[in-house]
């Protein structure tokens, strides 16, 4: 589900038209490009994952389950300027918050030498209930 969970964050991102206009929807991505060049940037990846079935879910019967998948997912904003990529976490974050399902955990700000452009790493929670 961990692909799945990137790929509805980015769903949200790009359906919310504060992100899309400073971020175009093709520059919104799940996962590494081959090259990353086209400035400004979302990246979506997965850095831990975690599944937890609830009290009785060996025993129970299908379609009462329970169990929750906790996704920690990384936003990396690359920006040509630092003031960009704080524009664009700005609109970002509520758009996350306002799914349900998502908190943000922390962020840092870098300036990646390799693409000569600043950097704002984010980290977010993602949880999802699944009743199997």
């Amino acid at each position: 589900m961990s692909y799945d969970a990137m790929v509805e964050i980015r769903g949200y991102l790009c359906s919310s038209s504060n992100v899309t206009s400073l971020v175009p929807k093709s520059q919104i991505l799940v996962g590494w490009p081959q090259v990353l060049d086209k400035f400004p940037s979302i990246l979506i990846t997965q850095t831990a994952g975690t599944d937890t079935g609830y009290l009785g879910y060996n025993t129970s019967p299908a379609g009462s389950k329970l169990r929750s998948e906790e996704v920690t997912l990384e936003l990396d904003i690359f920006a040509k300027t630092r003031l960009e990529t704080y524009n664009i976490a700005d609109v970002v974050v509520p758009v996350l918050i306002a799914s349900g399902s998502c908190k943000k955990i922390n962020d840092v700000d870098l300036y990646d030498d390799a693409l000569n452009v600043y950097r704002k790493l984010s980290t977010y929670s993602f949880i999802k209930f699944h009743d199997d």
